[in-house]
């Protein structure tokens, strides 16, 4: 019995790859909701991320994550952008699966990454070059787990968005 694929698209990759952004022009272009999981945890918690590890802790992001991933599973059509670790978690990845949507990471190189993040504050888990170094390895055998790969090095978002429609999936 093969299944037909619903209509979710998540976004997923490392921080400052770009989902939100790629995930907002891909929403306009398809006329789909566009969901940004951690603007829907911050609005949900009156928090923004890095409080809610300062406060809480990561265990309890991490359940309060599972929660607004699964609720916005179901609002279909959409196109959500997963938080940086959310795919690096072996339940989201299997839920993710069973809901029958596409994964696409945004794969973009460390260097390009790691400038892009340098003056964020609100990343939790950004504490320097050697952290983030090591979160980046130890989440890349997660996001090789993803439908499709879209390398982003060297493109525009709207190129990339070009590249995401022409996978004819969704």
């Amino acid at each position: 019995m093969s299944r037909q694929r619903r209509k979710l698209i998540y976004i997923l990759g490392f921080m400052g790859s770009g989902k939100s952004t790629v995930g907002k022009l891909l929403s306009t272009e398809l006329g789909w909701p566009f969901i940004d999981l951690d603007t829907v945890i911050e609005a949900g918690q009156g928090l923004t991320i890095r409080e809610i590890f300062e406060h809480s802790g990561e265990p309890f992001f991490r359940q309060i994550e599972r929660a607004a991933l699964t609720e916005a599973s179901k609002t279909e059509p959409a196109v959500i952008a997963l938080g940086g670790g959310t795919f690096a978690q072996p339940r989201n990845v299997d839920f993710i699966r069973e809901t029958g949507g596409a994964t696409v990471w945004l794969d973009c190189p460390p260097e390009v990454l790691r400038a892009r993040c340098q003056g964020m504050d609100n990343r939790p888990l950004f504490r320097d070059a050697e952290s983030f170094s090591r979160l980046l390895v130890d989440r890349l055998p997660y996001y090789r787990l993803a439908d499709f790969r879209i390398s982003t090095e060297g493109r525009k978002p709207e190129e990339v968005v070009e590249q995401i429609l022409r996978l004819r999936v969704f």
